[in-house]
């Protein structure tokens, strides 16, 4: 006889570890227990020596689907002459560090089963899940996850559901959020004023109003969704318009891959990511029998369209209901907010926000306790993200995330690092903060703009319940350079009310070491950093203090930078007219590049009107050498795209974040390669000069190129500039690993072309992962780049 103690660390309560546990031991003769602790799941066992090898094989090799262990650590114990194997009740207390929370999971097939079949209890039964499925962090109140501190504990289970529960064998078997329709939440439909429409299945009328081209919010599980029928343009421009959201694109849920495959093409890879339990938005290609209008009405002058299957069991209803013969289209799944604002979980903030989006409300009475948007993410087979690390969601291809949200966070990043007690709190766009202690780092779900009341609000309810959950008490705070975004106020503030040390790092530096962070690179990298734009040290009497196309050394375990490079400045004429209008910013390159007469002759008045506060800004400049600043101008790769957009008249109006970059990308056909691209030149100070760019894309224009030409062009002539400047920088600095992240890596034609080109020239590209390459994932790199430098200057903050 043997006996062992068994401590399971990681993703572990609530995802059916428990009864794993108790049919693995039953199965084996083997006696004990199991329970949740403060560290994850405690089991002891004894019994034959080959039983506990079996059992503890089985835990290693074949764990509940829905679970993710990052630790399992065997002990010899003595016996304790147990009978029989028994689950027993959770310790209360704190959480501890090594306790995980569950993200949330899609619909499995079993429960997706039961509620469409008629014999069953759970038939049509809209909060249907089992340990595999479910909500999990979006229910939670506090740790461990038990169902007395969920939302879930104000429903009472009835006699059937409690057998369910107590039955080790049941796959409901302690699975908190448990529930029928005789106990369980149920469904409730208002009009848009609030008034409860009485019906005799909420579902069925929902449908009912989708399918007469009605707007209707449905509640989710972190959240509510504005949703109306994805094939008819007519529903979908009157949502924009009431949304005010113009242009930017707008999610897809489908009923099955069947159905979103009639939106898009769907490789392999693509399908097991679609399928999977975490089941994000994927961005996919266009099917090409997909009319022009329903892709000006979802996403226009867009190379695809952002779809997720459907993942609770109201959505399965809704799509599976049949109303005399006609089912639900995909619909348009957009989050349910005003702007860049948090997603609302809340009814009376749904109605006070977006009532006048509305035609009705899908609601139910089961809290949200958290609220968390859908996660968005593409896959790339050829894509520089070299080997796979974390929470996989598919064992092939290669998932990159573009935010961060529903079914992956709040599971933790675990790392080789070792992590004083730490907080970053991101930038400002793509808001997202990291909790860091020891060997783990917990990344929040997307925040939001950081720029409003609201979204600080979430920032700081967030933030509170992660340093509750994982018993975090900042030693170190960390934010970015700018001194104006209010998370680097809110930092300062923070930092000086608790009497802790504050770190500033530089936002392209940020973005370069989360790839490294990722990565698990502790030696020095080149960092290719492009994006919109980015806070930058300057000196006194420099007015481009604007960055956002930079070749970085990063060095010293990633506490530090030098600039190599960077695109030469360009000229923002007007300020942020510049940035909302790309005709603007092409007519002020035209006039600084090729003189104001080019630019009369391109733009005609908005060339006269930029030649115009160029020519004024030389001759005060002339006269006072700086004391007077002039014409704010960016290093800015997202600048540089809407240029050329601008140029060629893509984009009049931006009216959201890389419309013109996107709509640049949306021309360009499939076989780049065989094309020549731009010119671009790289000053001996690596300065990258795109000078030549415009004067070919001008002299294509004349010809009279077509638009879809130059973006190729345009797109191939750039890849081909930063290889150049990147081999250029491993001759400099003799390492041949490429940390590559910032907004621009989401353009999936640039990556492609940049991949294969640096790998011709044996470089080492690599992008993140699962941390996302935009804004969404700059506190990663903060985490990275203040450590290091905490173990070169320990007594000191330092900004980076």
């Amino acid at each position: 006889m043997s006996a062992v103690n068994i401590r399971v660390a990681g993703a572990v309560q609530g995802v059916g570890l428990r009864p794993f546990c108790y049919r693995e031991a039953t199965r084996r003769g083997l006696a004990g227990f199991v329970l949740n602790d403060l560290g994850g799941v405690v089991i002891f066992l004894e019994g034959s020596r080959e039983a506990i090898e079996g059992f503890v094989y089985e835990l290693r090799n074949n764990p509940p689907p829905a679970s993710c262990i990052t630790g399992i650590e065997v002990q010899k114990a003595e016996e304790q002459g147990l009978r029989g194997f028994r689950i027993l009740q959770s310790e209360a207390g704190q959480a501890s560090q090594e306790l995980q929370v569950s993200a949330d999971l899609a619909t499995c097939h079993n429960c997706r089963r039961e509620i469409l079949n008629p014999p069953d209890r759970r038939h049509r039964y809209a909060f249907t899940n089992c340990t595999d499925c479910g909500p999990r962090y979006t229910i939670i109140s506090s740790l461990p996850y038990d169902r007395p501190k969920t939302t879930m504990a104000e429903f009472k289970m009835c006699e059937d559901c409690q057998r369910e529960y107590d039955d080790p064998s049941d796959r409901r078997f302690h699975a908190q959020p448990d529930a029928c329709p005789v106990c369980g939440p149920e469904l409730v439909l208002f009009d848009a004023s609030g008034r409860v429409l009485r019906c005799k299945d909420p579902i069925k009328e929902t449908v009912r109003l989708l399918l007469s081209e009605k707007t209707v919010a449905v509640k989710g599980l972190g959240g509510y969704h504005l949703m109306c029928d994805a094939m008819d343009p007519e529903s979908v421009e009157r949502l924009r318009k009431r949304k005010r959201r113009a242009h930017k694109p707008l999610a897809v849920m489908c009923a099955n891959i069947e159905q979103a495959r009639s939106l898009a093409v769907i490789s392999r890879e693509e399908e097991l990511v679609l399928r999977a339990p975490a089941a994000p938005i994927l961005l996919l290609p266009w099917n090409p029998d997909v009319g022009e209008d329903i892709r000006a009405a979802l996403a226009p002058l867009n190379p695809g369209v952002g779809i997720m299957l459907a993942y609770t069991p109201i959505h399965h209803l809704m799509f599976a209901t049949d109303l005399e013969g006609k089912r639900l289209n995909p619909l348009v799944a957009t989050s349910a907010n005003r702007g860049d604002e948090p997603i609302i979980a809340d009814e009376l903030e749904l109605f006070d926000k977006v009532g006048d989006v509305i035609d009705a409300v899908l609601a139910h009475n089961r809290r949200i306790a958290n609220r968390i948007d859908d996660s968005v993410a593409l896959v790339s087979s050829d894509s520089p993200s070299g080997s796979p690390r974390g929470d996989e969601v598919s064992s092939r291809g290669e998932i990159h995330l573009i935010r961060r949200a529903r079914g992956f966070a709040p599971a933790p990043i675990e790392t080789p690092f070792c992590f004083p007690p730490s907080l970053a709190v991101g930038a400002e766009m793509k808001g997202s903060f990291a909790v860091a202690a020891g060997n783990r780092v917990w990344l929040s779900p997307h925040i939001g703009e950081l720029s409003g009341r609201a979204s600080m609000e979430f920032f700081e309810q967030t933030l509170t319940t992660y340093l509750r959950w994982f018993h975090v008490e900042p030693e170190v705070v960390v934010c970015d350079a700018h001194p104006d975004y209010l998370s680097t106020r809110w930092a300062e503030r923070y930092a000086e009310d608790k009497g802790i040390r504050l770190y500033r790092v530089q936002h392209h530096h940020a973005h370069v070491a989360s790839v490294m962070f990722e990565h698990e690179i502790e030696e020095e990298v080149i960092g290719l950093a492009l994006d919109g734009t980015g806070y930058g040290p300057h000196p006194a009497d420099d007015y481009s203090s604007i960055w956002g196309c930079e070749l970085l050394y990063v060095h010293d375990r990633g506490g530090r930078f030098k600039r190599l490079g960077h695109l030469k400045p360009l000229p923002l004429v007007g300020g942020e007219l510049a940035i909302r209008r790309p005709r603007r910013m092409a007519a002020g390159v035209i006039a600084d590049l090729f003189g104001k007469d080019k630019a009369i002759e391109m733009f005609g008045k908005e060339g006269e009107i930029a030649g115009k506060l160029l020519e004024r800004e030389n001759d005060v400049l002339r006269v006072l050498r700086g004391v007077v600043r002039g014409v704010l101008r960016a290093s800015s790769a997202g600048r540089l795209f809407d240029a050329v957009a601008g140029l060629i008249g893509l984009v009049d109006e931006i009216t959201f974040e890389a419309q013109a970059p996107v709509a640049l990308e949306s021309l360009c056909p499939a076989d780049l390669e065989a094309k020549s691209g731009y010119p671009f030149e790289i000053g001996s100070n690596l300065i990258l000069d795109p000078a030549p760019c415009f004067a070919a894309i001008i002299e294509d224009m004349e010809k009279g190129l077509a638009p879809s030409e130059i973006s190729a062009r345009f797109h191939l002539g750039f890849a081909r500039v930063l290889v150049d400047w990147l081999v250029r920088a491993r001759e400099m600095t003799g390492t041949s690993t490429v940390a590559l992240s910032g907004g621009v890596f989401v353009n999936r034609t640039l990556v492609r072309l940049l991949n294969n080109l640096a790998r011709k020239e044996r470089l080492l590209p690599l992008l993140p992962r699962l941390i996302p390459a935009t804004d969404g994932g700059l506190a990663a790199g903060q985490l990275l780049a203040a450590r290091a430098l905490i173990e070169l200057e320990p007594i000191k903050a330092q900004t980076t």
